[in-house]
């Protein structure tokens, strides 16, 4: 199956970005022990294989502000050098995709972003996404992207992640690399569940989480 890699990129310089070591940490069982900037690519070291075919669709948000520092083409070419590094040593198939669109949360925005990232998705892919950096409302464009591609194109959802930092004195320290994807079956379990009333639905959920 195809593997197709979501990232929303950083916003920040290189300058500001601080690669982190999240082997062992969290709940996602990734045991890569070495720093990276964009936490899904420590996961894509572990599940690349030599010939495997990949595509990186890179979410790439360009700042309204001219007067700040636009840094979302220069985080295109940190990914890859990122991954690229990574990849050296495996040797599968890489692909770059670039969606970008202006920092701005308008209903016109919001629909050319899930218009463009349902073009990337294949027939009975692979998906993983990383939804570390970003506008805030990309993870939940995502999500529904996510949804649209397990019910028309067999999709599998694979892996859905998220690195967390903590900031003390303007140093990133703790990190923390954790797989959100039960978030993802949460909400289907929502969309799929019958129940005759509220109170109902609550026990039927209190039964599901006790399993």
């Amino acid at each position: 199956m195809k593997k197709i890699v979501f990232c929303c990129l950083s916003m920040k310089s290189r300058t500001e970005l601080s690669p982190q070591n999240y082997s062992n940490t969290g709940n996602a069982e990734c045991g890569y022990n070495k720093a990276v900037i964009y936490p899904i690519n420590a996961i894509l070291a572990e599940k690349l294989h030599k010939g495997d075919e990949v595509k990186v669709v890179l979410i790439k948000s360009n700042p309204i502000d001219n007067n700040k520092k636009d840094s979302s083409n220069e985080n295109i070419n940190i990914y890859k050098e990122e991954l690229n590094g990574i990849n050296a040593n495996i040797g599968a198939k890489i692909d770059y995709e670039v969606i970008e669109s202006d920092f701005k949360e308008t209903k016109e925005n919001h629909e050319t972003r899930y218009r463009e990232m349902l073009a990337q998705i294949e027939q009975n892919c692979e998906l993983f996404v990383d939804m570390t950096y970003g506008p805030r409302l990309i993870p939940m464009i995502l999500m529904c992207v996510l949804n649209f591609a397990e019910k028309f194109f067999n999709a599998d959802i694979r892996s859905i992640i998220y690195g967390k930092v903590e900031f003390v004195n303007g140093k990133a320290i703790n990190p923390e690399l954790y797989d959100v994807t039960s978030l993802y079956y949460l909400n289907n379990l929502t969309n799929v569940m019958t129940a005759d009333s509220g109170e109902d639905a609550l026990e039927a959920l209190d039964e599901f989480f006790a399993l």
